[in-house]
């Protein structure tokens, strides 16, 4: 039986077992490379299968030579040059995701080649070629060619070509026969030109022109790269991803791709064109997943749109930040720092400038600060800081440059003092700064004459000399002597060394720059000082560079020397990012690479920084001696540095570096004034005796500095030169930024006028290729620019799995998912500790990632969905109820409501239907009287002409006499008439009048009633007294009468007179009886005089109660207008009220004096009636 062959193992088993190998072999050993799959050695997949050297897979679509053979059926008649504007084709491309087939706007789909299965079995054999095989390289196998050159394929498929013109540009053409070495191409403008295959380049297929990503490109050569750009730009489509690098061409212009709505798209993930805002949103998210700094490095020359590039970055930022008040004050930032360190240049109106307050070039200006200032600043701080026009400093007007087109400075001045606002620079801080900035341009008046032959000077006493002491708090004295002599120690003696003519305008210069750089590190400080205040510091961050580019005039000085110095230290930054330390990294991992090569520009950083024959230790050497001059510094330059490559000498002074950017020279002209900075120990002195508080700050900073820098005097420590302290400046940036991970954006100036829509493809080129562009692209579509580790990739995108698999670590749990997506094996290698990814391969991975996050969510929501219908339906049913019963208790009040309407619509349609009724009445009846009135007055009329006919026959007849009867007739009528019309007037004004009285006798109505009851209270208790005392008289007079009738028998006789006929009555009786009886009689006499006393009061009772009742009535009548009279009533009442209480007071007083006397009578008759009867017994 023969033995079952072994199964094969698979890669992962390999990589496990030699790893168990390696643990087994002794320690001291070397231990071996761990296997791990050979990605580029695998058996392609039957379902997709490999494709020929040359050729890459991009978004599940063939890329490279065979992909022009789609193309070759185009027509060739649309015009393309490099340099022109003119491009038709509107199919810019837009990259996808690796696994889809890309769509273009024309509705084409990019197919597999047709080539394919041709090199399936060859591939096997196949290797990656580090360099290009030339273009003789061909070969035939079965009798069929096989193209192992690029090139060569597209000669013999007669594909699109770039063709070398020999005015040193490219045109596009159509290659029509090749015939021997001589090639016949067809350009776009019908010329036909016959060159030779290495004046050719070939060109990508037009599918691809205007690809948002350079590495998508089949072909990436200089024009394919300058057309790719052009097409763009033409199109205001300035962005474009060069792998990691992202190129800003400024649109010199307003362009419509900012705005609340662009940064809503890529905050949303909406958008992924390539733009600023998606380099600053990929480095918030890198910073908030990896917890790492982030750096966003903005590099290119002057005029390239690097400051407003870093405003866009720094806009969107604070936009994810929700601008809630510090991001605000940020950008404000902005507004301070372009103030105050940008100035205008030659090439650019708003460059990052150092060193330009004293002298600058023609056509040049200074700081922006100083003519915003001189221009906006309001009349009262002009005349508190001394402030005249611009063109009256020689600071400012020595380089005829006073104005930029199209900004006004006063306004920015105002946007200047806003901002300082905003930043919460106090009041007080703004005035020290436009004091200290108005001294310094004070301080370029003051001017020196020569007084001797040794050149020696004395200070002009002028304007500028005066102004500059009173700003800096100092005395004009003071300011003489540090400009005029320096101190200088010889042994344990001073010496006054007087200063020439050079030497003094140089100190004058170094402190105005010196007060300059340190009023500008206090702003800076000011502005991080309030920023930091109140808030709490975030653990990382993310650093926006924006620093000036690389410069190359026509004559270039110390400032482009230093420039282009800090522009190689950052291109070392790019270099080591993007080339070493990539590479460095792929071996370290064990990662199957070919070395690429780059441009290093070690050599050009060692000629600046080699100590002690570097160019700054020549240039500080050589600034120490006293009588060096510019040309023994050149000539040392070429003494020292002859042998180096970096390094060409060059006549009059002048040198020459080959930068990473090419080669520039330099004039030593100005090299060691300017690197020397002479601030002398006067100047320093001068500053910490100032009056005002920002020179002291700035002399005390600089003797801190001093100190903590060496143990030498602060005198010496000001020795130290400018370029090195760039230099230390440099290094601490540069360490900064190693401690982040990078982001680069590279601006690229369209052309050298400042004008939009126009494309310099040499300067673009030349720009390409000092940014490195062409290398970066080279590099990332060679190498693997997406890398992570295996625990990193496993708890990323393990989830993806659909299967558990059984072994659990992080390489198996990777590799399953890269089968699992199907990834090509040449798309991906495996580490030893890392998975290295092509690019577009992590974006399936988060594709598919997402999509499994999407499902989990429509599963949550669904599911949410149902609980909440549910819970939904009971809520429903439950309100249902509750309205039912709601709605009804509201129909019931509301028919309630109706029904008391209806009831009160009832009652109002009666009151209007009376209403009506009445008024019809009305009319009806002022109608028949109308009509009875004719009718009366017809009759009238008719009876008075019958008795004028009667009146006029009797007079013929003679039988009345002649009067005037008619007459006497229309007299009275007339008077009748009169007299209506007056009742009529009375009869208004009493209504007038009734209305008034009316109204009033409402109101005495009710005090008349209260005092009528009061009144009749009063009478009331005064009759009930009266009554009393009658009953109490009438007893009295029946016991008195009593008393005399029985007295009457035994006494009395009867008168002869009195027996005549009649009766004799008692009263007669008692009379006889009295006037016989004297006692009696007295008795009699005292009772009548009581019965007179009371009815007298009765009478006087029942008179004034007639009287007051009559008084109130009329009282009463006048107030309601019954009665006519002048008299005031409420007067009136007054008094009579008066008068009542007087009456009434001396009533009651003769009233119980009449009691008093009654009873005094009552106690006499008793006495009188006691002793006659005691008489009458004795008898």
């Amino acid at each position: 039986m023969a033995p079952v062959p072994a199964a094969p193992k698979s890669s992962l088993e390999v990589l496990l077992e030699t790893i168990k190998k390696r643990d087994e072999q002794p320690k001291d050993a070397p231990p071996a490379l761990p296997a791990r799959p050979t990605c580029r050695g695998r058996l392609p997949s039957a379902k997709r299968p490999s494709l020929p050297s040359g050729v890459k897979l991009e978004n599940g679509a063939a890329k490279g030579a065979v992909a022009d053979t789609l193309m070759a059926d185009k027509n060739p008649g649309v015009e393309k040059k490099i340099g022109g504007q003119e491009v038709k084709e509107e199919n810019v491309v837009k990259t996808r995701i690796f696994g889809s087939k890309r769509k273009f706007s024309n509705g084409e789909v990019l197919e597999e080649s047709p080539y394919e299965d041709k090199f399936h079995d060859e591939r096997k054999e196949m290797t990656f070629f580090k360099e290009p095989p030339s273009v003789s390289s061909r070969a035939k196998i079965n009798g069929k060619p096989v193209f192992t050159d690029t090139m060569d394929y597209v000669l013999q498929k007669k594909l699109r070509v770039w063709c070398s013109s020999p005015d040193a540009t490219w045109e596009l053409g159509q290659i029509q026969s090749i015939s021997g070495d001589d090639v016949e191409i067809l350009l776009v403008n019908g010329e036909v030109l016959t060159l030779s295959p290495e004046r050719l380049l070939p060109a990508n297929p037009d599918i691809l022109d205007g690809v948002d990503n350079l590495i998508h490109m089949s072909y990436l050569n200089e024009p394919s790269v300058l057309y790719n750009l052009q097409f763009r730009y033409s199109r205001g489509l300035i962005y474009t991803k060069a792998g990691p690098v992202l190129i800003a061409v400024n649109p010199l212009k307003e362009v419509p791709l900012y705005g609340k709505d662009f940064i809503t798209q890529y905050r949303k993930k909406l958008n992924d064109d390539p733009h600023v805002y998606a380099v600053a949103d990929l480095a918030f998210h890198e910073m908030l997943r990896d917890g790492i700094n982030q750096s966003i490095i903005i590099s290119g020359e002057s005029g390239a749109g690097k400051t407003e590039t870093a405003k866009i970055a720094m806009q969107y930022l604070a936009t994810l930040g929700d601008a809630c008040g510090m991001e605000s004050e940020v950008l404000q930032t902005n507004v301070i720092l372009e103030a105050l360190g940008n100035a205008k240049t030659s090439r650019n109106d708003n460059s990052s400038r150092f060193s330009r307050v004293v002298r600058r070039a023609t056509g040049e200006r200074s700081y922006h600060i100083f003519y915003q200032l001189c221009s906006g600043a309001p009349p009262l701080l002009k005349k508190k800081m001394f402030l005249k026009e611009a063109n009256y400093y020689n600071y400012l007007k020595q380089s005829a440059c006073l104005r930029i087109d199209g900004v006004d400075d006063a306004k920015r001045f105002s946007m200047l003092v806003d901002a300082l606002d905003i930043v919460q620079v106090s009041k007080d801080d703004q005035m020290k700064l436009f004091s200290m900035l108005s001294a310094v341009l004070w301080l370029g008046n003051i001017s020196f004459s020569v007084i001797d032959s040794e050149n020696h000077v004395e200070i002009v006493s002028n304007e500028g000399l005066a102004t500059a002491a009173k700003l800096l708090g100092c005395s004009a004295p003071q300011l003489v002597n540090a400009f005029t002599a320096r101190k200088i120690q010889a042994g344990k003696d001073n010496i006054i060394q007087k200063l020439t003519l050079t030497q003094a305008i140089d100190a004058r210069d170094a402190l105005a720059k010196s007060i300059y750089a340190h009023l500008f590190d206090w702003i800076v400080e000011q502005i991080n000082h309030s920023l930091g205040t109140g808030r709490h510091h975030t653990w990382r961050s993310i650093s926006i560079l924006d620093i000036y580019g690389f410069e190359s005039f026509i004559k270039n000085g110390f400032e482009q020397f230093c420039i282009n110095y800090a522009n190689e230290r950052l291109q070392q930054h790019f270099n080591r990012h993007l080339f070493k330390l990539e590479q460095e990294e792929y071996i370290e991992d064990g990662i199957e690479w070919a070395d690429v090569e780059f441009v290093d520009n070690t050599d050009c950083l060692s000629l600046f920084e080699k100590k002690p024959l570097g160019l700054l230790s020549l240039l500080d050497e050589e600034s120490t001696f006293p009588k060096a001059t510019d040309l023994s510094f050149a000539n040392k330059l070429k003494q020292h540095l002859r042998g180096n490559s970096a390094f060409r000498d060059e006549q009059e002074g002048a040198f020459k570096i080959c930068h990473y950017a090419g080669e520039v020279t330099y004039d030593t002209t100005g090299f060691l004034e300017k690197n020397r900075d002479p601030l002398n120990s006067e100047s320093i002195q001068l500053l910490s005796s100032c009056k005002c508080e920002l020179p002291k700050y700035f002399a005390s900073v600089m003797v801190a500095d001093s100190q903590n820098k060496s143990s030498q005097s602060a005198v010496d420590s000001q020795k130290q030169s400018v370029v090195t302290k760039f230099k230390a400046q440099l290094f601490k940036l540069m360490q900064q930024l190693e401690n982040t991970t990078p982001h680069f954006i590279r601006c690229i100036q369209p052309n050298s006028k400042q004008r939009p829509m126009l494309f310099e493809h040499d300067l673009v080129t030349h720009q390409l290729k000092c940014c490195g562009v062409l290398e970066v692209v080279r590099i990332s579509r060679a190498g693997y620019p997406t890398r992570m580790t295996h625990q990193q990739f496993a708890e990323r995108y393990g989830c993806l799995l659909l299967q558990s698999i059984a072994s659990q670590d992080p390489l198996s749990v990777s590799v399953a998912v890269l089968q699992q997506f199907n990834i090509p094996p040449e798309m991906y290698q495996v580490g030893y500790t890392k998975l290295f990814l092509r690019t577009g391969q992590v974006a399936a991975l988060e594709n598919g990632k997402n999509q499994m996050l999407h499902g989990a969510l429509r599963i949550q929501k669904n599911f949410r969905g149902l609980h909440t219908r549910q819970e939904y339906q009971g809520l429903k049913k439950g309100a249902m109820t509750l309205q039912s019963f709601i709605r009804g208790e509201k129909a019931r009040i509301h028919f309630d409501h109706l029904v008391k309407r209806w009831r009160a619509a009832v009652l109002i349609q009666k009151y209007a239907r009376r209403r009506l009724a009445a008024t019809m009445f009305i009319d009806q009846l002022k109608y028949v009287v109308l009509l009875q009135s004719v009718m009366r007055g017809c009759l009238a009329r008719n009876k008075y002409k019958s008795l004028k006919e009667e009146r006029d026959s009797k007079e013929m007849n003679g039988d009345y006499p002649q009067q005037p009867v008619i007459t006497e007739l229309h007299g009275r009528v007339s008077k009748a008439e009169a007299s209506l019309r007056d009742k009529e007037e009375e009869n208004a004004m009493l209504k007038q009048q009734l209305e008034q009285y009316e109204k009033k006798w409402s109101e005495y109505e009710a005090k008349m009633k209260s005092m009528e009851e009061a009144w009749k209270k009063q009478l009331s208790s005064l009759q009930l007294s009266l009554v009393a005392a009658k009953k109490s008289l009438t007893s009295d007079d029946v016991a008195t009468r009593a008393a005399r009738t029985d007295a009457a028998p035994t006494n009395a006789h009867y008168d002869s007179e009195d027996t005549s006929t009649g009766t004799h009555t008692p009263e007669g009786t008692e009379f006889k009886y009295q006037s016989h009886n004297p006692e009696a009689r007295v008795a009699a006499q005292n009772s009548d005089r009581r019965v007179n006393a009371v009815n007298h009061l009765a009478k006087e009772f029942e008179d004034r109660r007639q009287v007051f009742e009559d008084d109130a009535g009329f009282l009463v009548a006048v107030k309601s207008g019954q009665v006519g009279s002048n008299m005031n009533p409420d007067d009136e009442l007054r008094k009579l009220k008066d008068r009542f209480a007087t009456w009434k007071k001396d009533y009651k007083s003769r009233l119980k004096e009449t009691k008093v006397n009654l009873q005094k009578v009552g106690n006499h008759e008793e006495k009188s009636r006691k002793r006659w009867w005691g008489k009458k017994s004795t008898k």
